[in-house]
């Protein structure tokens, strides 16, 4: 599962990272924190990468994401 710290996120510009996603499982609604549609998401874990707002949750290579703990 991938989450979306929200408090991490500046909600003032359309999300880059909305392209990096093979599935479409990435949304933006304006300028808010994107959300992950986790049912159709497959944890390839680009998002992670590519933006610090995304985290896994005992998902990818990385395991669970320490900041959640």
């Amino acid at each position: 599962m991938i989450v979306v710290r929200k408090e991490l996120c500046p909600q003032n510009h359309p999300c880059p990272t909305l392209t990096s996603c093979p599935v479409g499982a990435i949304s933006q609604n304006g300028y808010d924190a994107p959300e992950v549609d986790n049912e159709k998401c497959i944890c390839c874990c680009k998002c992670v990468k590519r933006c610090s707002v995304f985290t896994p949750i005992g998902c990818c290579e990385k395991g669970i994401d320490k900041r959640m703990a």
